[in-house]
């Protein structure tokens, strides 16, 4: 119980410190915020609430707010899980599937828990300009996706080849290092400058 309290009490913080810096740096704009949480965190019931609470007192919007959940496959409790998972749809928040294809990420999963989107797996991406099976299996997942109504995200783009090819799919956002490398803080505004991202004057 202690482990587990800790764990909430650690999201909690990372929510709060990750909003604040945001709302500071980009609040004015339409830009969303993926924030990475433990499924191992969805045990209490008053999560929901709590990170709908911090989103008002940045006055951020849910919708802007993308939660990454790690350990999907792995959930503590799959029944409170869903329950959860269900009540922050509900609030608006983005609720993507991490990995589509591999390992326990399936359709299974897919069906059974309220994700908003699906993020095909980086092993596939970068393989998409050599291998014919790589390419297949992107397109299934994009179609797959949109036939449910979901986002459908790339992740590992090194190359504008493949961010073209991609594109042609019809799969609606990038991630990699093409994109962007991790960065501080500081170093997203001159990123976000130089795209016309910047923050609207307040």
């Amino acid at each position: 119980f202690g482990l587990l309290a800790s764990t909430e009490v650690a999201t909690l913080r990372l929510f709060e410190q990750s909003l604040d810096w945001f709302s500071r740096s980009f609040g004015q704009t339409n830009l969303q915020l993926p924030v990475n949480i433990s499924a191992k965190s969805l045990v209490n019931r008053s999560l929901v609430d709590s990170l709908s609470a911090i989103c008002s007192r940045f006055r951020i919007a849910p919708g802007r707010i993308v939660l990454e959940l790690t350990e999907t496959s792995a959930m503590v409790d799959p029944i409170l899980s869903l329950d959860l998972m269900t009540r922050f749809r509900v609030k608006g928040f983005r609720l993507p599937l991490d990995e589509f294809g591999t390992g326990y990420s399936s359709i299974v999963q897919l069906v059974r828990l309220p994700f908003s989107e699906i993020k095909v797996d980086k092993s596939f991406v970068m393989q998409a300009q050599d291998s014919i099976e790589s390419r297949t299996v992107i397109k299934s997942i994009v179609d797959l996706g949109h036939s449910l109504g979901l986002l459908v995200t790339a992740e590992g783009i090194e190359d504008v080849e493949t961010l073209n090819y991609l594109t042609s799919l019809g799969c609606d956002l990038a991630q990699g290092y093409f994109i962007a490398r991790p960065m501080s803080g500081e170093a997203t505004h001159v990123w976000a400058a130089k795209r016309h991202l910047e923050p609207l004057a307040v």
